[in-house]
């Protein structure tokens, strides 16, 4: 029965070769494209700067997108922190969902 099942496989991904219904995607994903500025601020630099926060604890979360880094934290006090950091500068940036997360 195992048998047949991995001949049956093989035999449809044969014909779906064959018959030209596979596309290989040539393109880049997104998320390979889009890189930090050259000539920004060092993410281990931003980072070491956090880690030296009074009641820091430690680092949830870090992501990249459109120029700012999102970094989520949480505090000795188990408060979580959100923070936008501008990639070529550094500086904190305002959340894009407002203050309280509205």
């Amino acid at each position: 029965m195992r048998t047949l099942k991995i001949r049956t496989i093989a035999c449809v991904i044969t014909t779906l070769i064959i018959s030209g219904t596979v596309a290989v995607s040539q393109e880049t994903p997104a998320s390979l494209v889009e890189l930090p500025p050259q000539g920004g601020v060092k993410l281990s630099q931003l980072l070491a700067e956090l880690e030296g926060r009074a009641g820091f604890y430690a680092i949830k979360s870090i992501s990249y997108s459109r120029g700012e880094y999102e970094v989520v934290y949480y505090m000795q006090d188990g408060a979580e922190v959100r923070l936008n950091l501008d990639a070529k500068s550094g500086d904190v940036r305002p959340p894009k969902s407002g203050l309280f997360g509205r």
